[in-house]
């Protein structure tokens, strides 16, 4: 009877090794992973922040081009006209701000917090109205070909309405067109709203929102860590009839378990990054606003190692418990047993 008990402890001790160390990651990966804290960090130190005017632009393009109100000048910009010039505009502390606040907005709406994803262009149309705008426009038509006076004329009819076609006017005619010039940001800042929606909240509790299915996984997954505790006290009750028994039994699982968490904890970010991004890529788009969804992916290794720390924290105090059972049982088996009276 008692090798059979002996059995069932050694098929939960392993189970309970292998359950350990998938809740510590799962656990400590779903603490992280939905955090906009976690990625502010890892846009630091893989420099994406870097990346927010080509973001930014290419939100500002869509939102252009399918707003038939448009200014025309606004209707000839692509995304590269926008990216180049977008550092005209706002400086890389008001840059950083805007990231962050969308991260904070991306992942209110994770977190049910809020029902859409939310930009403020309050900064963006701050500094248009002012002379940064002015000097974008100026340096958009200094890239153009230079023009001839009919061509000069025809772009300042289409600056007037109707269509138009960019040129760089000569430096003599600047100070003729610098009305039509001034007019330009001034139209874009009646164009552009106070904020534009990533994600709208039209498919919040619905049957399409992506949000239903990931909180009852994010559930299951805060109950993970009942699962070793369960093993273990299995392990109790199958073979344990005294202290070494109980020191032993759980010594070598414990410290399995945390050594095997350490390793992962230290060598395991390239994997797990892996994982993430291939996650972030295919699954992402249902809830991440799709121009955030290539630079966080890219975050996927920084994040990692990001969630890597607690396990490997975790795992060796585990390890440490553990290795301190086994040799404390160690120790009392060899003790002499005491004589009889």
């Amino acid at each position: 009877m008692r090798s059979l008990g002996q059995l069932f402890a050694a098929i939960c001790a392993i189970l309970f090794v292998i359950s350990a160390v998938l809740v510590l990651l799962v656990f400590n990966i779903e603490a992280q992973a939905f955090s906009s804290r976690t990625y502010k960090q890892a846009f630091e130190d893989q420099r994406l922040y870097e990346r927010m005017p080509g973001i930014l632009a290419t939100t500002l393009t869509t939102y252009i081009a399918q707003n038939g109100g448009a200014v025309p000048f606004l209707q000839l910009l692509t995304v590269e006209d926008w990216q180049n010039n977008i550092v005209l505009l706002l400086p890389p502390e008001e840059l950083k701000a805007m990231a962050d606040q969308s991260l904070d907005a991306t992942f209110d709406y994770v977190n049910g917090k809020t029902n859409s994803v939310v930009i403020s262009l309050l900064p963006v149309k701050t500094h248009l109205a002012g002379e940064s705008g002015i000097e974008l426009v100026l340096q958009i038509l200094r890239r153009q070909p230079a023009c001839t006076t009919e061509q000069l004329t025809q772009m300042a009819l289409g600056f007037l309405g109707g269509q138009i076609t960019l040129y760089n006017p000569p430096e003599q005619a600047i100070g003729l067109m610098m009305p039509l010039i001034q007019s330009q940001p001034q139209s874009a800042i009646g164009i552009f709203p106070n904020e534009l929606t990533l994600i709208s909240p039209l498919i919040s509790g619905t049957a399409a929102d992506p949000r239903s299915k990931l909180n009852t996984v994010r559930s299951i997954i805060r109950l993970t860590p009942f699962i070793p505790i369960l093993l273990l006290l299995a392990i109790a009750v199958l073979i344990v009839r005294g202290p070494v028994d109980w020191l032993t039994w759980w010594g070598w699982p414990l410290m399995f378990a945390g050594g095997i968490s350490t390793l992962i904890g230290l060598f395991g970010s390239p994997l797990i990054g892996g994982i993430l991004q291939s996650l972030i890529r295919t699954q992402g788009a249902l809830l991440i606003p799709s121009a955030l969804a290539s630079p966080i992916a890219e975050t996927a290794s920084a994040v990692a190692r990001q969630m890597l720390i607690p396990v490997t924290v975790q795992g060796l105090i585990l390890g440490v418990i553990g290795l301190g059972m086994v040799v404390f049982a160690t120790l009392l088996a060899r003790r002499p047993a005491e004589p009889a009276i």
